[in-house]
């Protein structure tokens, strides 16, 4: 198989990170190998310093961040399929009552419209502070819990 000689930074992490996952080991790997990785791709003490600073600050707080924005997008969809099924119910209710004219079904749909619409903004545009104290409001949550279970 013919290998490119070149890979671009986004490839470079993607096989990097594919190799350690597959590693056969516990998956931890000590400081000084992680230094020695660095050095290998040319990043100096100072960088890799930094980047594993940030890691220990941030990186927890962004994956309790996506977590909250996946959980949020599965309630939005399952919102909107009981908006669809229970207004679908209610125009046909109101359709063989009303002998083909729709009336007071469209206030429902209309209201619970907006509540959707509201709902999806929030979900799909959210907040960044809000979505940041939600972060770290699971984050402690999660803390708690781990203390009481040691």
């Amino acid at each position: 198989m013919n290998l490119p000689e070149k890979y671009s930074n986004d490839e470079m992490e993607r096989i990097l990170q594919r190799a350690l996952s597959k590693r056969s080991q516990s998956g931890n790997i000590s400081r000084d190998q992680l230094v020695e990785v660095g050095r290998e791709l040319g990043l100096t003490q100072q960088e890799l310093e930094r980047a594993i600073d940030e890691e220990l600050r941030y990186g927890a707080l962004d994956e309790a961040k996506e977590e909250i924005t996946e959980k949020r997008r599965r309630q939005w969809l399952s919102h909107l399929l009981w908006y669809l099924g229970v207004n679908a119910v209610l125009l046909g209710l109101n359709l063989a009552q009303e002998d083909g004219r729709l009336t007071w079904a469209l206030w429902s749909a209309f209201g619970w419209g907006i509540g959707v619409v509201a709902d999806a903004v929030d979900t799909f545009v959210p907040n960044e502070k809000k979505l940041t104290k939600a972060a770290r409001k699971l984050l402690r949550k999660r803390d708690k819990y781990n203390e009481l279970g040691e």
